[in-house]
């Protein structure tokens, strides 16, 4: 089940109640698949959105708060997600303060450097950082879940893919200070910050204020575990049916050693009447044996016992 997608789309109908946090937003969806590059000694910048009305909220948001059209260079299919992929630009007049307004770069002295540290104009305070995370979540996150029919399959996995260590480390750190603990692994060029705890999954959500994606994973965890004790008991009482074949097997097996060496006669007439009882009722269950011999399960079990025993002796 991708439920990447969905938080996604619980991301991008969230409204954003000032201008702190659209920015801190924005900063985060074009930091998670920006590309620096210079043309005629300028700075400019491609990022990429899956799914039109995303792109439409991405340009959108850049024109109101900073008076800059971004410019749709290319369109690409991306059939693993069913969404077309909208690769935009910003470059030419204004790019380089746009991109400084959203903590991408830094300018000073004329100089100018990537920021890759993002506690600076954008990321301020915790608002801000959440919003900051659903933004790079809608680029370059992912979240898979178990589908609720089966006991195996997919487990509960949710990650954000960097190009820079430096980026991931920042994240973890900052995520880590409210209690949200992940791990970075390299994944070929990338950085991956993954998280397999269920509950620190809905931590995070929780954490991102996602309300309808928190109420629906919270479910998928419900099902997820019912059907691991439904699967649990279905095993042991496969177990329990499995041991009882067993014994039943040795104990006929017993009665025909006895019979076989003329024992069986000379049997207690307790011992016998046990061993006739199960003959003649060969699918009983022990408590149902037990019953109809007028004894407890315990004392049913002690007379196996003891003809199994008495026929090991008979084998020499």
């Amino acid at each position: 089940m991708n439920f990447g997608e969905e938080i996604k789309n619980e991301i991008f109908s969230k409204t954003l109640k000032d201008r702190k946090e659209k920015t801190a937003f924005l900063s985060g969806l074009i930091r998670a698949t920006g590309v620096l590059f210079e043309e005629d000694e300028r700075l400019g910048l491609y990022f990429t959105v899956a799914g039109e009305d995303r792109a439409f909220t991405a340009s959108s948001l850049l024109e109101r708060l900073f008076g800059y059209q971004v410019r749709e260079i290319d369109v690409k299919e991306d059939r693993l997600n069913r969404k077309d992929r909208f690769e935009m630009v910003i470059s030419g007049d204004g790019a380089k303060e746009v991109l400084s307004s959203l903590g991408i770069i830094s300018v000073s002295g004329g100089e100018t450097a990537v920021e890759y540290d993002f506690y600076g104009k954008a990321v301020n305070d915790a608002e801000t950082f959440k919003a900051f995370i659903r933004g790079l979540f809608a680029g370059v996150g992912g979240c898979t879940v178990p589908d609720g029919s089966s006991e195996k399959g997919t487990g509960y996995h949710l990650e954000m893919v960097f190009s820079h260590d430096v980026t991931a480390e920042n994240v973890s750190s900052r995520l880590s200070e409210y209690g949200i603990n992940g791990r970075i692994i390299r994944r070929r060029d990338n950085f991956v910050l993954y998280f397999k705890s269920a509950e620190t999954i809905k931590d995070l959500l929780a954490f991102l204020a996602l309300p309808k994606c928190v109420l629906k994973f919270t479910e998928i965890m419900v099902m997820r575990e019912f059907i691991n004790d439904v699967n649990r008991k279905k095993n042991c009482d496969l177990g329990n049916v499995s041991r009882q074949v067993s014994a039943s097997i040795k104990i006929n097996e017993a009665v025909e050693i006895l019979k076989e060496k003329g024992l069986f006669d000379g049997l207690k007439a307790e011992l016998k009447e046990t061993a006739e009882k199960k003959i003649a009722f060969p699918d009983d269950s022990y408590g149902e044996l037990a019953a109809k011999l007028n004894v407890t399960k315990s004392c049913l079990n002690h007379r196996f016992r003891k003809l199994q025993e008495l026929a090991e002796k008979a084998k020499g």
